[in-house]
């Protein structure tokens, strides 16, 4: 019998007919309708709505009452309504034949009269099989040798209190920082931006800051620990994940740097960067993806040998 709820069912983002396509119950039949049987040939539990138990199995039948003018459409909903099985799922045929199109009309079924019998296969198809990943090279990747790095402040250092003397001097060699850089001078430009850090009083705008000029010379390892003592001091720097995640790219360490990517736009987006974070998305993607291609592969392999 047909469930005289209100509610209407659904299966993953698919609604079964509305309730207006419901047969009406208690309706007496007349010469305008067939009674037709159903045989389920085949039934997948995935094909059925899983928040309600389903008492259906293959090999059961049941009897539809139905005008011989109605679509096989029309008829599928009927069954849905019934079994919990969306339409897409079924597949219904007559007397051993090809399943039927959605459009034909059950009266022009050849051989299908009242009293009739109809064979429905219910299944998910398989999903298809995902194409191989091949990972290309990264021409992005870095090869060479990193300097040694630059000293970092000690805890203690970080969180000193300087004095006016002490503050009169950082700010003396930030600026010789500064002015290096202008210069073109990188090495100078950290040589004493890193004499500044290691005085004291130390900012996360300092240490990104120069994390920001060791990824300009290239050693991005040293980059990565100068972002990474400024995110611990300030967790909100974009300036610091930007850096990071450009270091760690070009290390090849694709999922922290999509993370810090990720991360550094949500606070404060930039779209000079966007084309970056989009390719160590993919990339992690990707890499995940043959991971588990692999994998299974492999599993396989093994299955087939050992049987």
């Amino acid at each position: 019998q047909v469930s005289n709820s209100s509610a209407q069912p659904y299966f993953g983002d698919l609604p079964l007919p509305p309730p207006s396509s419901r047969r009406p119950q208690a309706t007496p039949m007349t010469d305008s309708q067939w009674m037709l049987k159903v045989k389920i040939t085949a039934l997948d539990n995935e094909a059925v709505d899983q928040s309600k138990k389903c008492k259906w199995k293959a090999g059961d039948n049941l009897t539809l009452q139905i005008e011989p003018h109605a679509t096989v459409n029309m008829f599928k909903q009927r069954i849905a309504l019934i079994i919990l099985a969306h339409p897409k799922h079924q597949a219904l045929s007559f007397g051993g034949g090809e399943a039927l199109d959605e459009v034909v009309k059950l009266e022009d079924i050849e051989g299908l009269a009242n009293g009739g019998t109809l064979d429905v296969k219910i299944t998910v198809p398989p999903k298809p099989k995902e194409a191989p990943v091949v990972l290309s090279d990264d021409e992005g990747l870095y090869k060479g040798e990193e300097e040694a790095m630059p000293a970092l402040p000690a805890d203690d250092v970080v969180g000193k209190e300087l004095s006016d003397a002490e503050l009169d001097k950082q700010g003396e060699l930030k600026q010789q920082s500064q002015e290096a850089l202008e210069d073109g001078d990188l090495a100078t430009a950290i040589a004493k931006l890193t004499e500044a850090m290691l005085l004291g009083g130390v900012s996360a705008m300092m240490v990104a800051k120069r994390a920001e000029l060791l990824l300009k010379q290239k050693r991005y390892g040293a980059a990565v620990a100068d972002a990474t003592l400024a995110l611990k001091l300030n967790p909100d720097s974009a300036k610091a994940y930007r850096v990071r995640g450009k270091a760690r790219r070009v290390l090849g360490e694709y999922e922290g740097s999509s993370a810090d990517f990720a991360q550094a736009q949500k606070i404060d987006y930039d779209d000079g960067v966007a084309d970056m974070h989009q390719y160590v998305q993919k990339r992690w993607a990707k890499i995940q993806l043959k991971a588990k291609q692999d994998a299974q592969a492999a599993a396989e392999a093994a299955a087939a040998e050992a049987a």
